[in-house]
């Protein structure tokens, strides 16, 4: 969010800096067009970030913190570029509203820049701008299922590309080579070579592994767990608590699932997936071994934190004991016992305990402190039990609503988690 309130305060400060000395004795129709290109740059900017976070370049990834931060701000961006669409759209129209409403009258003012050009970009602006609305009410409605959503959400790209052609052919042409024209078409242009990467399916190829799906198991009640061969360059950059993008309907997408168990020696790729939703409800029964699987990443900065001196708490909530389980066994593959570090291990009954034993046998040879809290026999899990007086650091992996009383009780730099919501 820094980085994206430095771009639009430099874009504010090069449209300050591109104003006349006179600028203040101007009247309506120069100020009014000063707002159109102030509020189309703005627009842009926001827009250009949107769709360049939605290419998930690595780099970016990083800079963010994890793929879970990286997608909050790409909608956050889509919600202050709708706000941006109705004000540009709002004082682009202005003077022929309040004309007919006798509050302006119908004085003279300069030509309409675009030359013949101008009747297209037009066009174009306005079939994005109602584009964009739609698909930011679509985005936050969430009435449509997963799979219509994702293929609706694909027009993004051909918004984008109609927004930047609209933004470069009506800049004005006083104001295309000041440092705020010149930021205005590079936002354009980049908007319109992250809207072109997506529309042509170029995005995350370069991390998207082609995979077998080997065996399919149920470890856990509504749990299942797969087994997935992927090419060893899969695992390169692995760390555990890292996620993948699976893809194993090509009409449902890609979703995110941590990955449980990565065995470097095999290329076996192991995948624990609750049925909580319609499409991994449909993995308990739909999905045969030997089918193609496509699997992108892996993603996501929730990996092992290093030891410390201060204790550390680890809080996992049903099928967000994942991570922890990954990170277990990399401290048990490493040697050095753990210290001042507990796992909390929540579930609402003991059949949905995933791998205990091996998590238990886990735990000793770490020397991380288990505790499996069954909430059906010990209740709902009560922070202020657990941290008591203390505040320590916390890494949590569960459900929205735990993370929540997590959050009551803990300061916002001491609780660190993942938000899988990417939609």
């Amino acid at each position: 969010m820094t980085y994206l309130s430095g771009l639009l305060a430099l874009c504010l400060l090069s449209w300050g800096l591109s104003l006349p000395a006179d600028a203040l004795a101007m009247g309506f129709f120069f100020w009014r067009g000063q707002l159109v290109q102030l509020s189309g740059a703005l627009l842009m900017v926001l827009l250009a970030a949107l769709l360049l976070m939605a290419t998930r370049p690595r780099w970016l990834e990083q800079r963010l913190g994890g793929l879970d931060r990286l997608y909050p701000l790409h909608k956050a961006c889509g919600i202050g570029a709708a706000g941006l669409v109705l004000l540009h759209w709002w004082l682009a129209a202005s003077p022929r509203w309040l004309s007919q409403w006798g509050w302006l009258s119908s004085a003279a003012h300069h030509a309409h820049q675009g030359g013949p050009w101008r009747s297209l970009a037009v066009t174009l602006g306005e079939l994005a701008c109602y584009g964009m609305l739609l698909l930011v009410v679509i985005s936050l409605v969430k009435a449509l299922p997963y799979d219509r959503f994702r293929q609706i959400h694909k027009l993004g790209g051909v918004l984008g590309l109609m927004a930047g052609s609209h933004g470069l052919l009506l800049l004005a042409a006083p104001l295309r080579w000041t440092p705020f024209g010149l930021l205005c078409q590079l936002a354009c242009l980049l908007a319109m070579a992250a809207a072109l990467w997506s529309l042509l399916g170029r995005i995350g190829l370069a991390r998207r592994f082609a995979g077998e799906l080997v065996s399919l198991s149920h470890p856990a009640s509504e749990v299942v767990e797969l087994a997935i061969r992927l090419p060893r360059a899969f695992a390169r950059d692995y760390r555990p608590g890292q996620f993948a993008l699976l893809t194993l309907d090509p009409k449902e997408g890609a979703h995110p699932f941590t990955i449980l168990h990565q065995d470097r020696a095999t290329g076996l790729t192991h995948f624990a997936i609750k049925g909580v939703g319609d499409h991994t409800r449909q993995l308990l029964t739909a999905c045969p071994v030997g089918q193609a699987v496509w699997a992108e990443g892996p993603y996501g900065t929730f990996t092992l934190p290093a030891e410390a001196q201060t204790p550390q708490l680890w809080v996992a909530g049903g099928i967000g004991i994942t991570p922890f389980f990954a990170w277990l066994e990399a401290l048990a593959r490493q040697g050095p016992r753990r210290r001042h570090t507990r796992l909390i291990y929540c579930v609402e009954r003991p059949e949905e305990v995933l791998h205990g034993e091996r998590l238990q046998q886990l735990a000793q040879q770490s020397g991380v402190v288990l505790q499996i809290h069954i909430c059906q026999q010990a209740g709902p899990l009560a922070p202020a039990a657990v941290l008591g007086q203390s505040s320590p650091q916390c890494w949590f992996c569960g459900p929205p609503g735990l993370a929540t009383r997590l959050a009551l009780w803990l300061p916002a730099h001491r609780l660190r988690y993942e938000r899988f919501a990417f939609r």
